[in-house]
């Protein structure tokens, strides 16, 4: 007797519909008009190419100075990305003339992602009054991209984005583990198919 191949066939078509179809893509969308933006010009100093991190995110929502911060990810417009996650994630810089990123997406690009109970995004320029924007983005999930946009329009520039917090790793999203579980179930039913008959 020959063994049924079309059935792990359509148990893989259909989970693989299922697990597509679940993974929602979302973003975070971020600039200076959102709702809850933490302004640098309130930080000392106010003004100047000097970075204040993590000193200044501690200072911008009130936290205590207490060296719990660490960075997590940081992307140097022309340089290069920093801190444990790095490995983790991609930014790529919108310039609206030569030289001067006024926004950018963070792209989650696999491996453990960002996971922790408080997370702070820094948006910084440099001479520019304010020189830094600050999120709490403490509801991000750590894999949804980060939209940026409208910084510094005509005056300014990005020079930087990090992002600081207390982490934990993050494990792989769970339509990820859906299919690679359907498709180990499958193999699974093929082979026992096969080696019954």
């Amino acid at each position: 007797m020959r063994p049924n191949r079309t059935l792990p066939l359509i148990v893989g078509a259909v989970t693989l519909a299922i697990g597509l179809g679940g993974a929602q893509v979302y973003a975070l969308d971020l600039s200076p008009s959102t709702s809850g933006v933490v302004l640098g010009s309130s930080l000392t100093p106010q003004a100047g190419p000097s970075n204040c991190e993590p000193a200044c995110v501690y200072q911008a929502f009130g936290l205590s100075n207490d060296g719990s911060l660490s960075l997590l990810y940081k992307a140097n417009v022309g340089g290069p990305e920093e801190g444990t996650f790095a490995g983790s994630y991609n930014t790529v810089f919108n310039f609206e003339s030569v030289g001067d990123a006024a926004g950018g997406t963070i792209s989650f690009t696999g491996g453990a992602s960002i996971s922790c109970p408080s997370c702070y995004l820094a948006v910084k320029d440099g001479n520019i009054n304010p020189r830094y924007y600050f999120f709490d983005i403490s509801s991000w999930n750590g894999t949804e991209a980060i939209n940026l946009s409208g910084f510094w329009p005509g005056q300014g520039a990005i020079s930087h984005v990090s992002i600081w917090g207390t982490p934990s790793a993050g494990v792989p999203e769970p339509s990820s583990l859906l299919l690679l579980g359907a498709g180990l179930a499958g193999a699974g039913i093929w082979r026992r198919k096969f080696v019954r008959t």
